[in-house]
């Protein structure tokens, strides 16, 4: 028999949001639309009668969750009784004798994988599944891998191995895909914020709700279903936003509304209202443009957006002047010309700016 699962990683329920430029309302209303998207995942696994729940760490943001948040928690696994949810800790909620998981009255349905030096086996006898999980502390801990590793698998059962790490790079929790892949009919991993498919059955879910600009694409959460040799599964898209990177590279001939048009157009208009967007601007910008302006026409078009200054200033066209035949504007731009180095290209721009009294310098 097929057994209906949720795989989902990486929420941070209770995160405060770092984005310099978001407002303080606008860091709570991301909280909330994390919020929503756990709703929604609560809202599936009950509709949907699914028998299994697996969080593969990072649940909640254990610096800042507080006891409200985690009896929240609670009260939502609760209302979903049939469902087993099941649970490792990560790097952002690693378990110890101090986590507040501990202090909270969970329902019969929901189990936490507490063993952070020993790989903890939760067996199903019903549905004749058996998760294999570990979850992060506070210690450094190079031998998890070998501790991975090292499972032994009764090939009779349905075997799932449920882990917050690495499958790239050296870290303290990287594992060698290759060593696990055989052993597991389902690898739900946690860890990276992207959807990401190592294997039919090696899969990183995922945030529901992307975080920031290096989390790009869909996100959501996988539904499937396992049996013993075989899984299916699909990724549910539910991210109310997208963070969106979009490059721009800018010629000194282009005029103020050349350059605010494409700002305007780089993306479809449906995005430019809902989405975070940075645009990277490259290249190079006339002198007789201030793209300070530029930037604050454009903030009306989009529901959020930043700027990468990685553009450069140069004179549009070469120009003879009479002595007095220029104002101060004009003789500043020329004491910087020619000037590539970053630093003085920064300070190019501020006094610029500053020139035609469009900042103000305390």
């Amino acid at each position: 028999m097929k057994l209906k699962f949720i795989h989902t990683s990486d929420l941070h329920l209770g995160k405060k949001f770092n984005i310099k430029n978001f407002s303080l309302k606008e860091r709570e209303k991301r909280r909330q639309e994390i919020w929503d998207a756990f709703d929604e995942i609560i809202k599936t696994a009950r509709n949907e009668k699914t028998e299994y729940l697996f969080i593969a760490g990072d649940m909640t943001e254990g610096e800042y969750i507080n006891f409200k948040g985690l009896n929240k928690i609670a009260r939502k696994f609760k209302s979903i009784e049939d469902t087993n949810v099941v649970i490792v800790c990560g790097k952002s909620d690693p378990y110890g004798i101090d986590s507040l998981y501990e202090y909270i009255d969970w329902s019969d349905n929901v189990y936490f994988i507490k063993s952070t030096d020993t790989v903890e086996k939760l067996y199903f006898p019903k549905d004749n599944l058996c998760i294999h999980g570990l979850s992060w502390d506070n210690l450094n801990n190079s031998e998890r891998p070998q501790l991975i590793y090292d499972i032994s698998v009764d090939e009779n059962k349905i075997n799932v191995l449920l882990l917050n790490c690495e499958l790239e790079g050296e870290t303290e929790f990287t594992i060698n895909v290759d060593m696990v892949k055989n052993k597991f009919d389902y690898c739900a991993l946690g860890g990276k914020h992207n959807f990401h498919m190592y294997r039919n059955n090696v899969v990183y879910a995922g945030t529901p709700e992307p975080l920031n600009f290096e989390e790009n694409g869909d996100h959501g959460f996988i539904v499937g279903t396992i049996e013993k040799g075989n899984v299916e599964y699909k990724l549910v898209p539910i991210a109310k936003r997208k963070f969106t990177t979009r490059d721009i590279n800018l010629d000194v001939s282009y005029s103020f509304n050349k350059i605010l048009d494409l700002i305007k157009f780089s993306g479809d208009t449906f995005s430019n209202i809902k989405d975070y967007v940075k645009i990277n601007l490259t290249g190079t910008v006339s002198t007789d443009i201030s793209m300070e302006e530029v930037e604050n026409e454009a903030k009306q078009f989009f529901y959020y957006i930043e700027f990468e200054e990685n553009y450069s200033y140069k004179n549009a066209e070469d120009k003879i002047y009479d002595s007095n035949d220029y104002n101060i504007i004009e003789s500043f731009k020329l004491q910087f010309e020619n000037h590539q180095d970053k630093m003085e290209q920064q300070a190019f721009k501020l006094g610029l700016e500053v020139l035609r009294k469009e900042k103000v310098v305390k």
